[in-house]
């Protein structure tokens, strides 16, 4: 009995024996079955447990410093608002110093450098395209065979400004039957004064009685009959001593086609005015009128302008002629820089003139950009000038050629205001 207790007493101290698996080289199944809780006993203290204790270790750290830093996050934007509040309540604006202001100019300049580039290019491209069509337009209009830089004149007398642009503008009495120049029915001088920034225009009046180079005295428009435009601007250089820059001629049918292109101008009409052209045309449509201010057609306006029946005769005609010039001017000022330059184009293809295609757009738009919608206007001879005289069976207008080549020359190349000052000092 006691033997037997003995033996069973020496079995259960007996120590078992542990296998502990090496399981580094087993399959990953055999791995992850391992890595039961278990299972962990038997692991501990070898290479497993060790590499299993760091992973543990790693993971806890990680989780760790990712509460620490939501925590920390959330204090800082704690703390931020509380300062965002007590210096919105203790300094509402903070002061921008002198560098900061000069930083943010220079990024304010810089920006609009950059878009100023970008207009300029997108501008350029149009103003490219713009000035190719305008020429293929131009090059159809009628060139004058005469330049008037190339007419004989003594250039040595003359008066001239580089910043003063004088163009002769001739309204010639020619019907589309007659084969000879016509007479000069209007003669103007329209000036572009960029000097001033205005614009001005000049009747020369046709009864005027002058020389006429090579041909004696003679009405002023006689010259145009004989010669054309080179023996007008040598009748005009020799009385006045005056450079023109070029020349435009518009006869009747190119003078209602611009009338026409406008879509009409708008003439203030008397009643002596009106009753006339009811009387003389009856029927048609230059007798549908009406006194006081209205838009009229391109016939109309050519009556118009051709009165010299009332009491001021020829003086009354070079009137109408200037206010017909303004309400054209005042029309093609109500449309845009495209409307006005695709305008210029399909108009010169009516019109005679010496002028070059790069001198047209330039003064197109110096006319525009000058902004201004007056005319400055003159007309020679000035009153109190000249002397009323019947040569035969003409009765004509002998002018003091010294006074009114005095008027003409301060009227075009000073500020009109300061001419009429100048001259009134004159007088006095």
């Amino acid at each position: 009995m006691g033997d037997n207790s003995e033996q069973h007493n020496n079995k259960v101290r007996k120590p078992r024996d542990l296998v502990i698996p090496d399981l580094r080289n087993e399959t990953e199944r055999e791995y992850q079955y391992s890595k039961r809780p278990y299972q962990r006993d038997y692991l501990r203290g070898t290479e497993w447990d060790r590499e299993e204790r760091k992973k543990d270790t790693t993971r806890d750290t990680v989780s760790q410093n990712k509460q620490k830093s939501r925590k920390s996050n959330a204090s800082s934007a704690k703390s931020r608002n509380r300062k965002n509040i007590k210096t919105t309540e203790k300094q509402p604006q903070k002061k921008i110093t002198k560098s900061r202001r000069k930083d943010r100019k220079k990024t304010t300049s810089k920006i609009i450098l950059a878009v100023a580039c970008i207009c300029a290019i997108i501008i350029g491209n149009i103003a490219g395209r713009w000035n190719a069509q305008l020429d293929q337009v131009l090059n159809q209009r009628k060139k004058g065979g005469v330049d008037l830089q190339e007419v004989k004149v003594d250039e040595s007398t003359l008066n001239q400004d580089s910043n003063i642009i004088n163009i002769l503008l001739v309204g010639a009495d020619k019907r589309e039957s007659w084969t000879e120049a016509g007479r000069s029915d209007c003669t103007m001088i329209a000036t572009i004064d960029k000097k001033h920034k205005c614009l001005k225009l000049t009747s020369l009046m046709r009864d005027m009685y002058i020389d006429i180079p090579n041909h004696g005295k003679d009405k002023f428009n006689a010259a145009y009959s004989y010669g054309g435009i080179s023996l007008l601007y040598q009748t005009i250089a020799y009385n006045f001593d005056l450079h023109l820059d070029g020349y435009i001629i518009v006869d009747f049918a190119a003078f209602k086609e611009v009338v026409r292109k406008l879509g009409g101008v708008k003439v203030n009409l008397t009643d002596a005015e009106a009753n006339y052209l009811i009387k003389a045309y009856k029927k048609g449509p230059e007798a549908k009128v009406k006194p006081g201010l209205h838009k009229m057609n391109a016939r109309q306006v050519l009556a118009y302008v051709r009165i010299r029946q009332d009491a001021a005769a020829d003086f009354g005609r070079t009137q109408r002629q200037r206010n017909v010039m303004q309400a054209i001017l005042t029309e093609v000022k109500t449309k845009s820089i495209t409307e006005i330059m695709d305008l210029t184009g399909n108009l010169m293809k009516y019109v005679t003139t010496d002028l070059s295609n790069d001198e047209i757009y330039s003064y197109v738009k110096s006319v525009v950009m000058m902004g201004t919608t007056t005319l400055e206007q003159k007309r020679i001879p000035v009153d109190n000038s000249f002397k009323e005289e019947r040569m035969g069976t003409q009765l004509v207008l002998v002018p003091d050629l010294t006074t009114n080549k005095q008027e003409l020359q301060e009227f075009l190349f000073e500020y009109p205001e300061e001419s009429s000052t100048n001259s009134q000092k004159k007088a006095d």
